[in-house]
């Protein structure tokens, strides 16, 4: 797969190239052939980010890895693996957890690896014990926008920054700081009302997580020397261009994004270019028609590979509401153990972060008079649990594909 050096403005070829790497087969083959084509420079302040989500399949992060190594090795650019943390610190006098992000690196987490990768669901349940609520079809994909955009703006604001560390967040102190009763009354002053049992018990998990992020050296989370950037700066800020690995086969991806940032192809051009603000989004592979059976036949080419089918059932967060509840219900259990490859940690985490609307006093209007808000919305008719025991094939079917990680 050839891919040509294009840009909508030619002062484009200056700024920080950034490639949004999903961790799948659509975003490697454009990794691999931007690489191949010396369209990445790393002292141009280019970078490779993968956002994890810690609910990924074993293969997946294989793969990630592994495209790690061969990024910086090969080809000299650095590749930041991030993840979503909170941290606790005060504002308006009181104690509370922010959100941020932290780097790791390419082995799991363990009590000897403390800056491993989480591969255990802990990210995801540390988003939802902190937001209280699930993601949903019915409150929208808080995962997407917390663990992956927001990680990646608030990293790129670091790593544009031409410091060589990203900076320690939280307070001081030794252990929380957090008064649970305090932050129950700012629950509800600001109108929430879940019963304070049930808001405590949904708070827990994202309270034992650390206080705090301690500084992080770049230099320390990849092999590549990252102590040259040339950061392009236009107007007291720095533009960038951004890379997604968007097939031609996906059209409503790319009609999302540009619905979500209130923007227009430009007709002028073929280029599926888009502008959020200071950044330039281009989608290749849209440009050069590439479809799934072109990924296909480009890593049936490769000496490696991904190793999971390429239907998408197992990509990505592998029992994602988004895939669809046919889907979903098609998935083997993959393994014994109380992880995200595994139904049963999906079914436990949605019975005890789901909303009961009896108990928060609200009014409940769906003919089914299902008093729960789950992954799945209000209807019902679906749930992990439902799932792994047989749905009702009909129930299934109104589910929504997966368009994630745009």
């Amino acid at each position: 797969m050839i891919l040509d050096h294009y840009y909508v403005k030619d002062y484009h070829s200056k700024l920080p190239h950034i490639v949004k790497f999903s961790g799948g087969r659509s975003s490697g083959a454009l990794l691999f052939s931007m690489l191949k084509n010396n369209m990445l420079n790393a002292s141009r302040g280019d970078v490779i980010i993968f956002n994890n989500t810690s609910a990924e399949h074993s293969k997946t992060y294989d793969f990630v890895m592994e495209c790690k190594k061969r990024c910086e090795e090969e080809y000299n650019i650095p590749f930041f693996l991030t993840e979503f943390q909170t941290f606790e610190d005060s504002k308006n006098s009181i104690y509370d957890r922010f959100q941020s992000y932290r780097l790791v690196n390419e082995k799991p987490y363990s009590e000897d690896n403390p800056n491993g990768y989480h591969h255990k669901g802990e990210v995801f349940e540390e988003l939802i014990s902190w937001q209280m609520y699930l993601p949903s079809l019915m409150s929208g994909r808080t995962c997407t926008k917390k663990m992956k955009m927001d990680v990646t703006y608030e990293f790129l604001n670091d790593w544009f920054s031409n410091q060589t560390y990203i900076s320690r967040l939280g307070h001081y102190g030794n252990g929380s700081r957090i008064d649970k009763n305090i932050l129950y009354k700012k629950h509800q002053k600001m109108g929430g009302k879940v019963p304070e049992y049930i808001y405590q018990n949904k708070k827990e998990y994202c309270l034992t997580r650390p206080t705090f992020r301690p500084e992080q050296n770049f230099q320390d989370y990849t092999k590549v020397d990252v102590g040259n950037k040339e950061i392009f700066i236009n107007r007291k800020r720095v533009e960038f261009c951004s890379f997604i690995g968007f097939r031609a086969d996906e059209p409503m991806r790319l009609e999302k994004m540009k619905k979500r940032i209130d923007s227009k192809l430009n007709d002028n051009i073929k280029v599926a270019y888009l502008r959020e603000n200071n950044e330039h989004i281009y989608a290749p592979l849209v440009e050069y028609d590439i479809f799934q059976k072109d990924i296909k036949e480009y890593w049936d080419n490769q000496e490696w590979d991904l190793g999971l089918p390429y239907d998408g059932s197992l990509g990505n967060c592998v029992y994602c509401f988004m895939k669809g509840g046919n889907k979903l219900s098609k998935i083997d259990t993959i393994t014994t153990d109380k992880s995200p490859e595994n139904i049963d940690w999906w079914i436990e985490i949605e019975k005890k972060y789901q909303r009961d609307l009896i108990a928060e006093d609200r009014d409940i209007k769906t003919k089914e008079k299902n008093p729960f808000i789950n992954f799945f919305g209000i209807n019902g008719k679906i749930s992990y649990e439902i799932i792994k025991n047989g749905a009702n094939p009909e129930d299934l079917s109104n589910s929504l594909p997966c368009h994630c990680t745009d």
